[in-house]
């Protein structure tokens, strides 16, 4: 890495994170540098970033784009990695990105990475290998959500980190079981969400929570989860249900803002 000069920037969004974010920044402190938006938590967050030398930017909930913005523009990194709290990078996958940057000859610009999502010990198949883009060259991507880490390529092309015996442990591997609370809070708040970025009928409001559903259980394989996959895809169903029901509300109102 020192060789070649190229920096890697973590970025990473909090919001009352403290039981999952010490394990998280643990297993990227190879990274060269790293951001933490914070959603301003009332909880240790704050005090484990700063523990590990963490940049942090408080955010209100609903202004992530500009937030995420600002940390591209202030970032040192050649490369930015995006990271949730509530997941672990192993040290072979970083060093597979580092390989992989440093070589002269690959000319992508960013990286998909397998996702490997467990509960409580058990991996949940229907969240679990598809492969995220999760890091990219500085300039080639933008964040086109304010709701989430969402990240769309805007030039060149995407390296895929294929789940086979050379890359063995080249995975994101998720804890589910840390974040269920937060991730069943968005569907009362009202975050930002560009309505422009949904497409919307009149038939949405049914068809895309089934949609989800069928996706979650059949094609990815949640039926195989048993009850666990049920219940997490038809939080699924639920969480998709409410948020086609608060577009429909703004519709409704004729206003045309985000939510």
């Amino acid at each position: 890495m020192e060789e070649n000069n190229i920096k890697i920037t973590a970025i990473i969004k909090t919001s009352n994170s403290e039981a999952t974010l010490y394990n998280t920044l643990e297993s990227i402190r190879e990274l060269d540098e790293v951001f933490i938006i914070d959603e301003n938590s009332v909880d240790d967050t704050a005090e484990i970033a700063k523990e590990y030398k963490a940049k942090i930017i408080y955010s209100n909930k609903g202004e992530l784009l500009s937030s995420l913005n600002q940390v591209l523009q202030e970032a040192q990194g050649d490369w930015i990695f995006v990271i949730h709290d509530n997941e672990i990078i192993p040290q072979k996958l970083i060093y597979e990105i580092k390989k992989y940057i440093e070589s002269p000859k690959k000319n992508k610009d960013a990286i998909a990475i397998p996702l490997k999502t467990f509960y409580f010990g058990k991996e949940i198949k229907c969240l679990s290998n598809k492969r995220l883009l999760r890091i990219f060259k500085k300039d080639t991507c933008c964040f086109v959500s304010n709701f989430n880490t969402s990240i769309k390529l805007k030039k060149g092309k995407i390296h895929k980190i294929n789940q086979n015996l050379r890359l063995k442990n080249c995975y994101i591997l998720s804890y589910f079981e840390n974040d269920i609370s937060k991730h069943l809070t968005y569907i009362t708040e009202k975050n930002k969400i560009n309505l422009k970025s949904i497409s919307k009928t009149k038939f949405s409001l049914f068809f895309r929570p089934l949609r989800v559903f069928f996706t979650s259980y059949f094609l990815k394989g949640g039926v195989f989860d048993g009850k666990l996959g049920y219940s997490l895809c038809v939080q699924k169903f639920i969480e998709e249900f409410c948020m086609q029901l608060m577009i429909m509300n703004k519709k409704y109102k004729g206003e045309k803002d985000d939510i």
